[in-house]
């Protein structure tokens, strides 16, 4: 799992709260993210790295990591192309895998999202139309609730409803008859209470995402390519926007022309930001390439990894544990690239894991 640091470090190196029908609200407040005026300190955000090896075994073996969820004292991985979720202690060791793909009462054909809160595990299963139950410290089954639209993903706000998020693609269409609605709130029975963010029938986004959501200390923070404005959500009655400009935003005429957009070298979020504390770590396009980038939400200074040194460079961060951002590494020549090139070395210990094809974690705490 390649980051786009090293990607552009080695180029470098080798040439020198709306109710249905209603408008959003205004924003509350602008962020400028202007890459082409952001400075290379971002290593002075960064305080220390604290890296931890997982425990390795057959069962959880993970391609890729598609979502992470801190919570309950544990690390939760999502791989959604093998449905299958791994739950780690502080420690790194493995504590259980859940692995339920198949066509059983019990299992799921397929792991489009997941969310967790302090009881449970929750899996989407658009082609069985489910919301899966599983515990939280065990991934024993628990029951299935009937999804009553299509979603992408889902989390779980701070009142304890459910937040859903679908994202209409060229060309398709939900396969049921949902409204035109980019996000659903429900109780816990997966009855909607509100639909938020309608879009025009031809409307769709230019870009896919894995995930929609990102956990924040301030709720649920959702994007999509459909614009460059946040949503945070605190609960069903609880709705911020933040309006976002970027230096070479993409024109609204535009916005669903990828052709167009890649001509221009646009920027945009390439997936959807972490908020951790008063930093949001952000992976932005910008021309031919993505590029992690580091916004103080005090200061609104935006800062990027300096490619002509790795010290305390930021690798792309999958998530937040409430305290740190959190990045996973599983290769070890990718690791040496960076280390030649100035990045934290990890102790002796760790980078034996991962010269034998371990992975590990990255905790990145902020000043």
């Amino acid at each position: 799992m390649r980051n786009i640091f090293y990607t552009l470090l080695l180029s470098v190196a080798l040439m020198a709260c709306t109710n249905e029908n209603r408008p959003v609200v205004q924003a509350g407040q602008t962020w400028s993210l202007d890459v082409e005026h952001a400075d290379t300190l971002l290593r002075h955000a960064v305080d220390s790295i604290r890296f931890l090896a997982l425990e390795s075994g057959e069962d959880s073996e993970l391609y890729g990591i598609d979502k992470l969820i801190v919570k309950n004292g544990l690390v939760y991985l999502a791989d959604f192309r093998a449905g299958k979720i791994v739950a780690y202690d502080e420690s790194g060791r493995s504590r259980f895998v859940l692995d339920a793909k198949g066509e059983g009462p019990e299992e799921y054909l397929e792991m489009r999202s997941f969310a967790a809160d302090d009881s449970c595990i929750y899996t989407l299963d658009n082609y069985r139309h489910s919301l899966n139950v599983y515990g939280c410290r065990d991934g024993r089954y628990r029951k299935s609730l009937k999804l009553p639209f299509v979603a992408w993903d889902m989390e779980v706000l701070l009142d304890g409803s459910f937040i859903f998020a679908y994202s209409p693609g060229r060309g398709g269409k939900p396969s049921m008859n949902q409204g035109r609605y980019r996000i659903f709130i429900t109780d816990r029975d997966l009855k909607i209470e509100k639909r938020l963010l309608p879009y025009e029938k031809e409307a769709f986004d230019f870009v896919d995402r894995k995930t929609y959501f990102s956990s924040a200390g301030q709720g649920v923070l959702f994007a999509s390519a459909s614009s460059d404005d946040l949503f945070v959500f605190s609960g069903k009655d609880s709705l911020r926007r933040i309006a976002v400009s970027f230096g070479n935003g993409i024109p609204d005429r535009y916005r669903q022309d990828f052709t167009r957009i890649k001509e221009g070298g646009y920027s945009y979020f390439s997936t959807t930001p972490v908020w951790c504390k008063d930093y949001v770590a952000c992976v932005i396009s910008c021309g031919d390439y993505l590029m992690d980038y580091i916004y103080d939400v005090k200061t609104g200074r935006l800062s990027g990894n300096d490619f002509s040194n790795a010290y305390k460079g930021l690798l792309t961060p999958v998530g937040c544990d409430g305290e740190s951002l959190v990045s996973y590494l599983d290769d070890y020549s990718y690791y040496q690239e960076l280390v030649a090139h100035g990045f934290t070395r990890a102790d002796e210990s760790v980078e034996s894991h991962l010269k034998n094809e371990g992975a590990v974690l990255l905790f990145y705490s902020m000043r």
